[in-house]
């Protein structure tokens, strides 16, 4: 298991290195993008994986709560980013995805229009890496206009006229065998010979948002990479798991119900304690599961920089989805729908924006 976490830390170290130089030339040719975290707001979304509403598609059951949060979120001001895997591509021709989920790329498409609209693909839905696939099919499916669909984006990020740090903003499946072994195939073959059998046989051969061993190496991965990096934050999806300042929702809570621990053994018979340590138990164990995770406790990271933020998924088996907000000052972990089962988020995890900077 080392060798392969050590290879797979490899490969996408050196994946990411290389999506950061053309980062950096997309950069030098269109200008720097800035926000100030005194007023921009975004919500940061990904791996939706919208389908054909046939027994593969793993957005149906979170068409609702992801639909209440475009209409929650425009409302209130914010910028919409979806972060790749936005369709499931590998399975169903765009036209199916298109013509079964028009409504939720009408209100997708209300982002587009009003210049509030970030879109990334990521490698189920990589037809989008095709200029004239996106003039011909996506864009008018969100309302016309010109489309830009990234592979990634550095966001500089500004607190008034101090530039706290940058973003690194990618789908994060970069270093992927698929991204790295058939890279050297020219995309007309991917697009016209492999992509049909893909879509035939359902065949996938990266799956680390199926596997848990997969996924946390691929989240291990994408940590170690950012912590290398000097004021820098990688936000990305991919893995399908919630991270937030380098720790898994699960984590986050094992580490809670871990100090509660400590503190019942101090005073063993205060009832106060035993209910909220029932309570973090019973979250523990509803997250792993939410998460599609294997029984039992992953490695843990050894964390040393709030570096690393990953949206988790709108496309978990219970419904509800999660993303990232960036308002107010904050970066926080959100969950749709709230604990009561209303339409509106959920706040899981919060920071400081000036501070997570200042920790990298």
């Amino acid at each position: 298991m080392t060798a392969d976490l050590s290879e797979t830390r490899a490969r996408v170290g050196k994946a990411l290195d290389a999506a950061l130089v053309r980062a950096r030339k997309q950069e030098a040719e269109e200008g720097a993008f800035t926000i100030d975290i005194a007023k921009d707001k975004f919500i940061i979304f990904s791996d939706l994986h919208k389908g054909a509403r046939n027994g593969a598609d793993d957005f149906r059951v979170c068409e609702r709560a992801y639909n209440a949060a475009l209409a929650y979120y425009f409302r209130a001001g914010h910028t919409l980013v979806t972060l790749g895997d936005v369709e499931e591509l590998w399975e169903e021709r765009p036209q199916a995805v298109i013509k079964n989920y028009g409504h939720t790329l009408r209100l997708e498409g209300m982002f587009h229009a009003g210049g509030r609209y970030l879109r990334f693909w990521g490698n189920h839905d990589d037809d989008w890496s095709f200029p004239n696939r996106v003039k011909k099919l996506l864009a008018p499916a969100l309302g016309g206009g010109p489309l830009k669909v990234r592979e990634t984006l550095i966001v500089h990020v500004l607190d008034g006229a101090e530039e706290l740090g940058t973003i690194f903003l990618a789908h994060g499946h970069q270093g992927t065998l698929t991204s790295d072994k058939i890279a050297p195939i020219s995309k007309l073959f991917v697009r016209y010979v492999w992509r049909p059998i893909q879509r035939l046989l359902k065949i996938s051969f990266n799956t680390p948002a199926k596997d848990a061993q997969l996924r946390h190496a691929h989240d291990r991965a994408m940590y170690y990479w950012s912590e290398a990096q000097e004021k820098t934050v990688l936000i990305a999806g991919h893995t399908h798991r919630p991270v937030f300042k380098s720790q898994t929702h699960a984590e986050q809570v094992r580490a809670a119900l871990g100090a509660l621990d400590n503190d019942r053994a101090r005073e063993p018979k205060n009832p106060e304690l035993r209910r909220k340590g029932a309570d973090l138990a019973a979250e523990l164990e509803w997250v792993m599961a939410s998460n599609q995770q294997e029984p039992g406790e992953p490695p843990v990271l050894d964390l040393k920089k709030p570096s690393y933020f990953n949206t988790g998924c709108c496309a978990f088996f219970d419904g509800d989805i999660t993303g990232l907000e960036i308002a107010d000052g904050e970066i926080r972990l959100v969950r749709l729908p709230d604990d009561e089962a209303h339409p509106q988020p959920k706040v899981l995890a919060h920071a400081a924006l000036r501070d997570v900077f200042a920790d990298c």
